[in-house]
């Protein structure tokens, strides 16, 4: 509301305002750019806009009197010697009793109806990318879209977008599933010290891929997905229960993405495999996400570039939301719990097992094993041994197909 009002009474070329830094400037340009657009730019109609705007905040700051003097005994605190995980679990908690004042307790596990399934994946989409010579090569993005389709009983819409030629995937896929080219200014943008850096800055892009596609114009909520990752129980079950506990759907316009918290705290305090982003809020969050990726190019790991996004939330206007991984997201470590979860068939929401540093304990006879059954291949489609049949790379310590 502050930034709506500052535009109605803004007489500057808003291509001043260009700092992902400066107190207003992404809210200015968003606002400037929408209201030229609409023509809603004249003297009259701004001085409307800045009473609008003046009224907004008069009731906002009415509204959360409350919290201000609950929150002023932590406004002198000195946060440059917080850690990121320390920092986020302090933003998650300062929001999350204001938050419950306003939105109802609801059961953390709840059967899905047929119309709410219906209504998710109307909204709703998947995001996926795949990069590179071997994952264009291999079956890491089939098995990661038949889990969805199976497991993940998801038929909605699912987007990838890929570098790979257009022949690659015709005909591999049902018509929900889009294939997107990866335009070449964003694959040439490369001044990275880690080659794949390059390929996980398309995760901040999703939304403008999305805008692209007038098929995907009804789409609200993106879930954004790493392809070695597998989808082990209906999806909809995990995202309605995340819901729940962290009121995704309900944070009132909040620029906001989630993820959930790294396994490695000590390093990083979220990790990207796997994104919740709302099409028509989170592009703040997404923009500070890429600003800091470019302007970090020796980062090695994107975990990094979103440690620095936690650090200046406020200046970047953006909330990255920590969830907690519980039952939801495995790492599966070795043969023997491999082979334990294959005996029980009960398999988590998501499983992170390919490319990943817990992918070297497992063998090739039980992976293949095990994504057989996650997939729920038949007799026939096991005899093809199509996926799941992988090998590591010594150099690098990582899964390839």
């Amino acid at each position: 509301a502050v930034s709506l009002a500052v535009f109605a009474l803004d007489k500057t070329d808003p291509n001043h305002h260009n700092s992902y830094f400066s107190p207003t400037g992404p809210a200015i340009m968003m606002i400037h750019k929408k209201f030229n657009k609409s023509g809603l730019t004249t003297p009259p109609l701004k001085a409307i806009v800045a009473l609008a705007a003046l009224v907004i905040v008069v009731f906002t700051i009415s509204f959360d009197a409350s919290s201000i003097t609950d929150s002023s005994n932590s406004s002198s605190l000195d946060l440059s010697s917080v850690s990121p995980r320390d920092l986020l679990e302090y933003q998650i908690h300062s929001n999350k009793d204001r938050l419950s004042k306003h939105i109802p307790n609801s059961p953390h596990h709840e059967e899905v109806s047929s119309s709410e399934k219906a209504k998710f994946e109307a909204d709703s989409a998947i995001a996926l990318i795949s990069f590179g010579k071997e994952a264009a090569n291999g079956t890491l993005l089939e098995q990661c879209i038949l889990s969805l389709r199976r497991r993940g009983e998801f038929d909605g819409k699912v987007m990838v977008i890929t570098d790979a030629p257009r022949e690659r995937y015709e005909g591999e896929f049902d018509e929900n599933v889009i294939i997107l080219k990866a335009k070449e200014e964003d694959i040439l943008y490369d001044h990275f010290t880690a080659p794949a850096m390059k390929y996980k800055r398309f995760k901040t892009l999703l939304i403008d891929y999305m805008d692209d596609v007038p098929e995907l114009d009804p789409i609200e909520w993106i879930y954004y997905l790493d392809i070695d990752i597998l989808v082990g129980s209906p999806f909809i079950t995990m995202a309605k229960a995340l819901n729940e506990k962290y009121y995704i759907r309900q944070r009132f316009g909040t620029p906001s993405v989630y993820m959930f918290k790294d396994p490695d705290p000590d390093k990083y305090a979220l990790n990207s495999g796997f994104i919740i982003i709302n099409r028509r809020t989170s592009d703040l969050c997404l923009d500070a996400w890429r600003n800091a990726i470019d302007t970090h190019p020796d980062a090695g790991f994107d975990q990094a570039s979103i440690n620095y996004v936690i650090e200046n939330e406020y200046s970047n206007h953006c909330k990255m939301v920590g969830l907690d991984v519980e039952d939801y997201l495995t790492y599966p470590n070795g043969d023997d719990e491999l082979i334990h979860v294959i005996f029980e068939k009960h398999f988590s929401p998501l499983i992170h097992i390919f490319n990943s540093c817990f992918a070297q304990k497992v063998s090739p006879e039980v992976m293949e094993k095990f994504v057989a059954d996650v997939l729920d291949l038949n007799d026939s489609e096991r005899e093809e041994h199509k996926y799941g049949k992988s090998v590591i790379h010594p150099s690098t310590a990582k899964w390839s197909r």
